[in-house]
C-alpha cells in the first residue's frame, strides 16, 4: 500500500473530519492499494495528553525538541 497524499487539518479533504474530531485531528492520509485498486482514507488522532518534562539525557534519545521523523 502506498501513501500518496498527507493533509493537515483544514486543507481540502479534511473539513468533515476536522468538524468531527476538532483539535485532536493531526493529519489525514490517502493510501492506495495497487493490487486491489482501492483507496483508503486514514487519520491520525491525539487520544491522550499529559504533561511531560524532558530530562537532560532525553535529548540524545529523542533528538532536539521540535524534530519530527518523516513518514
Amino acid at each position: 500500500m502506498r501513501t500518496r497524499l498527507k493533509l493537515k487539518p483544514g486543507q481540502r479533504g479534511t473539513k468533515k473530519l476536522q468538524a468531527m474530531y476538532g483539535d485532536r485531528l493531526v493529519c489525514v492520509r490517502y493510501r492506495y492499494d495497487l493490487e486491489t485498486g482501492r483507496r483508503f482514507k486514514t487519520i491520525e488522532l491525539i487520544v491522550d495528553e499529559k504533561a511531560w518534562s524532558p530530562r537532560d539525557h532525553d535529548e540524545e534519545q529523542f533528538g532536539r525538541i521540535g524534530d519530527v521523523a518523516a513518514d
